[in-house]
């Protein structure tokens, strides 16, 4: 048996999946790398009869240049070097529109690949990559399938606009989300009460003579001027973003949190509680994981069943999909609960242990199973 993974190979994500393969048992797994892929070296067809899994193409500044002039080549455009020297490129929040152009037109590409090999077994397919990495078509996917998600506003253009629509409908507080990116990335928790704004991000927002530039950071930061923060939610707008209602997270310890359900194989399975002093509880931004026993003395062991099963639901909207990351909030007065993201790639938790295994080894069990159903049940 095979498996195969595309990813970065240098990448903590291919390496971890590829040594809990060998560990439990299996041929070494091929890697393909995006980058080779994207430089022209496609291939014409993959290993026969394998296991593949798309892994994310994060974290490496190469791919995601060659990405992203892929989507500004689909849009009859080219980077404006000038705009950002080569050194002053890491970290940039810019270009993430044509990041996901470019993406989807490689998870076409890698779906026509794939679509030519029989047998083959897919952890996760490109549709489902594309749509989870759509936040406000993801979300009105979930809608439509009656997993309880924030109320969004229309399509919001500029400040003002933002301005204009939250008081249509009545909200003091919203988070600005980039639709195409992860991590925290340009996500902006905004709110406005009378003449007082406030909003608290990772961005850093650098001014110049000419104009701002944005930088993803590890560190919180909280804008007051309203000046300031028109620049920065202009800029993220042009990025084209999903603003929903800011809804208050539930406490634990004194810390707002929320959870990230990894579920496999439409089994909720390894689950962490992010806590923060922040409204944004992405662990990389020095974060802290909470305690389960902790949560389940405070909040109960029930509520923890009731987010299991929300996150089984969720995983039944993407039945090609073998995993997915999930976030969920309990609202603060613990009555709700919501899918605030589905995630393509939120299966990096390491050191987390569910019913024995770890993230990666359930996976790689869970998709030999999947294997031998199909094909004890083939016609």
């Amino acid at each position: 048996m095979q498996f195969t993974i595309i990813g970065n190979p240098q990448n903590r994500r291919v390496i971890l999946f590829c040594r809990t393969v060998t560990e439990l048992g299996y041929d070494t797994p091929a890697i393909i790398s995006y980058a080779g892929w994207l430089s022209g070296d496609i291939p014409s067809s993959l290993p026969k009869d394998c296991i593949l899994k798309i892994d994310s193409p994060g974290e490496d500044d190469d791919v995601r240049r060659m990405l992203v002039a892929r989507g500004l080549a689909l849009d009859g455009t080219t980077d404006d070097s000038t705009t950002y020297p080569a050194r002053e490129d890491f970290g940039a929040i810019r270009h993430m529109r044509a990041w996901y152009r470019g993406y989807c037109d490689w998870l076409n590409e890698a779906g026509q690949v794939i679509g030519t090999q029989y047998p083959m077994w897919v952890m996760n397919t490109p549709a489902d990559i594309r749509l989870q990495f759509d936040k406000p078509n993801c979300q009105h996917w979930l809608k439509k399938n009656g997993i309880p998600t924030p109320f969004t506003l229309p399509p919001v253009v500029c400040y003002e606009d933002l301005l204009d629509k939250m008081r249509q409908h009545r909200l003091q507080k919203v988070f600005i989300k980039p639709a195409h990116a992860s991590s925290a990335s340009g996500v902006i928790a905004f709110r406005k009460m009378g003449a007082h704004v406030q909003a608290v991000t990772s961005t850093e927002m650098i001014r110049n003579t000419e104009d701002i530039r944005l930088y993803n950071s590890l560190t919180m930061r909280s804008y007051t001027n309203e000046r300031e923060i028109a620049a920065l939610v202009d800029r993220i707008l042009q990025e084209n973003a999903q603003v929903e209602e800011w809804l208050p997270k539930a406490t634990l310890n004194h810390r707002f949190f929320d959870l990230r359900v990894l579920a496999i194989g439409g089994k909720a399975r390894h689950t962490v509680i992010r806590t923060s002093r922040y409204p944004i509880t992405n662990l990389h931004l020095g974060n802290k994981r909470g305690d389960m026993q902790d949560f389940i003395s405070h909040i109960g062991g029930d509520k923890l069943e009731e987010v299991r099963q929300l996150a089984e639901k969720t995983a039944a909207c993407f039945p090609d999909s073998l995993y997915m990351g999930i976030d969920i909030l309990l609202t603060a007065d613990l009555r709700n609960i919501f899918v605030l993201e589905v995630n393509a790639f939120g299966d990096l938790l390491p050191g987390l242990i569910d019913e024995g295994e770890t993230c990666y080894e359930a996976q790689v069990r869970a998709m030999v199973q999947r294997r031998e159903y199909d094909l004890e049940h083939a016609i």
